[in-house]
């Protein structure tokens, strides 16, 4: 079993106790356990911009991390579980950050966690040598203040016992211990207000506000198996990654705003993780492509096991989320990989529109291709290369053009 099955990272609240910065989760580890996480000001200060915390409100923190290489800042992603569909949300975060999470994710036992200096395992215990520290403080700090409340309290005190000692000498009768009790009562109210009020000082604050994320055209696949979509509508999709090119493709598709759909194969998955979380996280949809590009016609059942079933779940580990698109290399398939595929709740996906771009590598071919089809209803197969980034820009404004929707498939 893997690590990210094994393991679930609830975010509970984001705190501030004494300068110092921490997330309050909640780890889900053979058994529940809520605690303390230190972080730095920075990542919890993103982290804040991004959740509010209420009764309807959950997150949870993925094991996952990326980089961003254009600006060259380390990425954390939140899931909100509180949606139907959990889409991953990025935030900043600092490499320390990346580095505590990696240690907690590779924790094997629930003893372990003791050896992790920046986590309070029992956070209640914590809680209250934290409180213990500060009325300490407080103590000290105030001392005249606090001296002249005792002083009157023991003042109290003292008539009241006087009263009543001389009442036992006076009329032979028991000292009366309610009254005795109600001053003890009194003094323990004084000390939990002052507790209460130290408390709500050293607390964050979050502020009730909602956050958009930018919402990606897409379309449900109904069969198990799809060469086309309905008309109105058309789908890119790009093989063969995650490649050098993944990146930029999907940034043109994300500034024209359009879906897209990348199938990948797992020899390249292995190479460039970073940029098949990146683009999971950013709402894209991801498929498998096998894992070594094989021919399923000529497979055993065994080996298109393997090539689908390894490089669905290699592809499920990096993005902690379900993947169930399959594309067969070169559109082989026999009825038995089709079998595996629907056993396994699957969605094959085919193509109806093959501009043939990894045979001419020609940016204007490409798009007079396209330019060219009915390609209404269509999805169209292209694959990841410089070539299609040229003419990608040109591809979405001519469909764009003809009034069609550029969806992602799920």
């Amino acid at each position: 079993m893997s690590v990210y099955q094994e393991k679930l990272l609830e975010l509970k609240s984001i705190e501030n106790k004494s300068n110092k910065y921490f997330l309050k989760v909640r780890l889900s580890f053979k058994q529940d356990i809520d605690m303390l996480w230190e972080v730095d000001e920075s990542t919890a200060e993103n982290l804040k911009s991004i959740t509010r915390f209420d009764e309807k409100h959950k997150y949870r923190l993925s094991f996952n991390t990326s980089l961003d290489f254009v600006q060259n800042q380390h990425m954390g992603f939140l899931v909100p579980t509180y949606c139907e569909q959990s889409n991953y949300i990025s935030f900043l975060c600092s490499e320390d950050y990346i580095n505590k999470l990696m240690a907690i994710k590779y924790c094997q036992d629930i003893k372990d966690l003791d050896k992790i200096p920046f986590v309070f395992e029992n956070y209640e215990e914590e809680k209250k040598q934290e409180q213990v520290i500060i009325k300490e403080k407080v103590h000290k700090k105030y001392i005249p203040k606090f001296t002249f409340g005792s002083v009157t309290l023991m003042s109290i005190v003292f008539v009241i016992l006087f009263s009543y000692i001389s009442h036992i000498y006076l009329n032979k009768t028991t000292f009366n211990e309610k009254a005795l009790a109600q001053a003890i009562q009194l003094d323990n109210e004084i000390i939990h207000e002052q507790k209460e009020s130290l408390e709500i000082e050293n607390v964050i604050i979050i502020e009730d506000f909602s956050f958009n994320q930018p919402t990606i055209p897409a379309i449900e696949l109904d069969n198990t198996l799809t060469y086309s979509i309905p008309k109105g509508k058309v789908a890119l999709t790009f093989d063969d990654g995650p490649s050098q090119y993944s990146k930029e493709i999907m940034d043109v598709l994300k500034s024209y705003k359009v879906g897209g759909t990348f199938f990948f194969t797992g020899t390249n998955v292995k190479k460039y993780p970073d940029y098949v979380q990146y683009i999971y996280s950013k709402g894209y949809s991801i498929g498998s492509h096998s894992m070594t590009h094989a021919n399923m016609r000529t497979l055993s059942y065994e080996k298109q096991e393997y090539e689908i079933i390894q490089s669905i779940k290699l592809l499920e580990e990096i993005t902690d989320g379900k993947i169930n698109l399959f594309r067969p290399p070169y559109g082989y398939f026999n009825k038995q990989a089709r079998n595996l595929a629907n056993e396994n709740g699957y969605r094959m996906v085919l193509w109806n529109n093959d501009p043939k771009d990894w045979k001419t590598l020609d940016a204007d071919k490409i798009f007079n291709h396209i330019k060219s089809s009915n390609v209404s209803g269509s999805i169209i197969l292209l694959h990841e290369s410089q070539a299609v980034i040229d003419a990608l820009p040109r591809i979405i404004e001519h469909l764009q053009g003809m009034g069609l929707e550029i969806v992602s498939l799920q």
